[in-house]
């Protein structure tokens, strides 16, 4: 939320070169601890542990009679992220007299059930699920608003981008009775493996460098159909060239370029990874070069995934090892998070519940498997490493698929940005408006954009969907 989705959990020229946080447009002036249960479905547990929130409340002088609370639903990573990726909350809040609060999900940031030590071992992992996760901010929802805010009664719009929207939606699909509405950004709520819908993933990164630059995607298209052998490497910095593979090499590439593709902002940020304004404009001109020379194909590729993954020059080698379940993998990265636990977090997710989106590229990216061969390798790695054996018939029966979302799910924005190729996890959900589902799609708009704080340089698209989600939500509230 996808950690490039993950957890996902996002990020150039023009008049200014970078977006502010919001951290320091909005310093929060809310933070504690709420305790939950480490086990919110077992009767005899006395076991508990804090899940951090943050918040401000700078806008509630004006509020008469009611409380108004967007609350932001965690994701993979520290909570900070989030906030400062989270700016439309704050917008929104100014005008309806709300509170804004954010809390962590469990296993993520500060928020872990045993501490560093024994949080992140197999036994100790067997506590993160999303359904704990739904749980937790139930809880929060029916007895830590009340309190933090001193009102017996509140009305709740939750929010998430990427992981966290899926988070949002599916809190609407499980307890519909503890919120107003949810507004789900970047969310591949029908995301399942084997569906096909990987083909569909791989068109809709390929349709963000197109949109670019006339002929990049087809450019891309290209070298990533190119057959490379084990001497084409030699032109890599790779860490580890006796392990290093072509499948490696190529599952490497496509997590980075894909990811670059949703994270393709109008303004530099260092949300996922530091980059520049315009990224995929950028990379596409790496790509293409435009000089006499010409590169080798698997040169090309290397210029425009070290703009991903090296674009401070920090970055030593790559490591096509570090995919995603391996020991000490994803050294480089996490989604808006420094805590390198994190990844564990992820992984054992991404075994468990998240199939769908494995992490690859050294940390730096999401790319799904393409195949049920590429599908049985990451089960036995999630066997070998965690113990653990995916069920990937379980979420869909759970959590339902597009065809249930369609008929049942209620005061639900599912809002999908051009550039973000995780819209096609959403693309065959029917808005339905008797129960207020909505399906928003904004032109020239990347990962949860809408979520940003506003900014000159968004497209007129996701100018027109923020106003949207505006009508939407205030419609919920009856104001």
């Amino acid at each position: 939320m996808l950690l490039w989705f993950l957890l996902l959990l996002f990020l150039g020229g023009g008049v200014h070169s970078s977006q502010p946080d919001t951290w320091s447009v909005y310093p929060p002036d809310i933070s504690g601890k709420f305790t939950v249960p480490v086990d919110n479905f077992e009767y005899d547990s006395v076991n508990s542990f804090d899940l951090r929130y943050v918040g401000f409340d700078g806008f509630t002088e004006e509020r008469k009679g009611r409380s108004i609370v967007l609350l932001y639903l965690g994701n993979e990573g520290q909570i900070e992220s989030f906030y400062n990726a989270s700016g439309f909350l704050f917008e929104l809040a100014s005008e309806l007299s709300a509170s804004v609060l954010f809390i962590e999900h469990r296993y993520y940031g500060e928020s872990l059930p045993f501490g560093e030590g024994g949080s992140f071992t197999n036994e100790g992992l067997r506590y993160l699920s999303i359904e704990q996760a739904l749980a937790d901010y139930s809880l929060f929802i029916a007895e830590g608003v009340p309190n933090l805010l001193g009102c017996e009664d509140s009305d709740v719009v939750i929010f998430g981008g990427s992981y966290g929207g899926m988070l949002a939606a599916w809190h609407r699909w499980k307890y519909p009775h503890l919120t107003v509405g949810a507004l789900a950004s970047g969310a591949p709520i029908d995301f399942y493996p084997e569906t096909g819908i990987q083909n569909d993933f791989y068109n809709a990164f390929l349709h963000t460098y197109e949109i670019s630059q006339e002929g990049c995607g087809a450019t891309l298209d290209t070298l990533l159909r190119t057959k490379y052998s084990k001497d084409d490497l030699s032109h890599l910095n790779i860490c580890s060239s006796e392990s290093a593979t072509v499948e490696a090499f190529l599952f490497y590439v496509k997590g980075a370029v894909s990811s670059l593709a949703m994270i393709d902002y109008p303004y530099e940020l260092n949300f996922i990874a530091p980059l520049p304004a315009n990224p995929v404009e950028v990379g596409c001109g790496l790509l293409m070069g435009g000089g006499d020379v010409v590169e080798p194909p698997i040169v090309q590729l290397r210029n425009l995934v070290d703009l991903y993954v090296n674009y401070t020059g920090d970055l030593a080698c790559w490591d096509l090892d570090a995919e995603l379940v391996s020991e000490g993998g994803g050294g480089g990265r996490m989604v808006g998070s420094s805590d390198l636990l994190g990844v564990t977090s992820w992984n054992y997710q991404a075994c468990t519940e998240l199939i769908l989106e494995p992490i690859t590229s050294d940390g730096y990216g999401f790319y799904p498997p393409d195949d049920g061969k590429e599908s049985q390798k990451v089960i036995d790695r999630c066997k070998a490493m965690f113990g653990v054996t995916t069920r990937p018939e379980w979420m869909p029966l759970s959590f339902g698929t597009s065809e249930d979302y369609s008929k049942y799910l209620t005061n639900t924005i599912l809002a999908e940005n051009e550039k973000d190729p995780w819209h096609v996890g959403t693309q065959d959900v029917v808005a339905n408006e008797k129960n207020e589902l909505y399906r928003l799609f904004a032109e020239g708009g990347a990962h949860h954009q809408d979520l940003r704080l506003s900014d000159e340089l968004d497209s007129e698209g996701v100018k027109a969907m923020r106003a949207k989600e505006r009508d939407i939500i205030k419609k919920w509230l009856n104001l």
